[in-house]
């Protein structure tokens, strides 16, 4: 039971460690009258260590554990051709919905800003919370399967700040959605053994995103909610299929 309570306990405070590490470095900059983009670039540079670091001392002091898969960097290609695989299919699929299309580069003056915080920052900050930290905790508890499954579900849930003002019925839909893609990243960190791995293919898949500005990721329209993340859905769950069968139904599944 104690181990429950500390993963518990770990978990709501690296997710409360992911809020306030974006919204801490903001206020402070708008209290100081900095300019917006210097405000950005404060929470861009502030924002991985507050919760990377913070993350660290919740499993130091909780655990006492290494991180499972948190390993020495090694490249490695095929998490790249399988995010350009999931992208594709999630704009092929988004494109048969009739899922229309957004620049994301005009929603910021400096593009670069956008860009960093986008396919470097966030993919970093997210691998760590989720395939770091998260993963470790219930790994400690859970068999491995459990494991991926519970991981890809909280990625899943924290990503309901995407609803914004759609109907709260796509709720449902968007958990699903982001499950989806969070069982992608998951089995290839397991599948790599590496956290990089998974890192490697976030990286790539917020890159497409930026590129081809997708709406599905960000749509909050009530009428558009569903089939904007239709290509989602279908996209990543035929990635994360693929992943299982091609590295881990028959080398580790039986461990899984």
């Amino acid at each position: 039971m104690r181990k429950y309570i500390k993963a518990l306990i770990m978990i709501l405070l690296i997710l409360v460690l992911m809020v306030v590490g974006q919204i801490a470095p903001l206020a402070v900059a708008d209290h100081l009258n900095f300019s917006e983009n210097t405000a950005v670039i404060i929470m861009t540079v502030t924002y991985p260590i507050i919760v990377i670091g913070g993350g660290w001392l919740l499993n130091h002091f909780l655990f006492h554990q290494s991180l499972p898969l948190v390993s020495k960097w090694r490249f490695q290609w095929w998490p790249i051709l399988y995010a350009i695989l999931a992208d594709g299919l999630i704009y092929l699929f988004s494109w048969i919905a009739q899922t229309g299309f957004h620049s994301s580069v005009t929603t910021m003056n400096n593009w670069w800003l956008q860009f960093v915080m986008t396919v470097v920052s966030a993919p970093l900050v997210e691998e760590y919370i989720f395939r770091g930290y998260v993963f470790g905790a219930l790994d400690s508890i859970f068999s491995r399967s459990i494991t991926i499954w519970l991981t890809a579900f909280i990625f899943g849930l924290i990503h309901l700040s995407s609803l914004g003002k759609a109907a709260w019925y796509n709720a449902v839909f968007l958990v699903i959605a982001y499950t989806a893609m969070g069982m992608f990243f998951t089995l290839i960190a397991v599948a790599g053994k590496s956290l990089w791995a998974s890192f490697t293919a976030h990286v790539i898949n917020n890159l497409l995103i930026y590129i081809v500005g997708i709406w599905a990721a960000v749509s909050t329209s009530s009428s558009m909610m569903w089939r904007s993340l239709t290509g989602t859905l279908l996209g990543m769950g035929i990635a994360a299929g693929l992943i299982y069968w091609r590295f881990l139904r028959n080398k580790q599944g039986r461990k899984l």
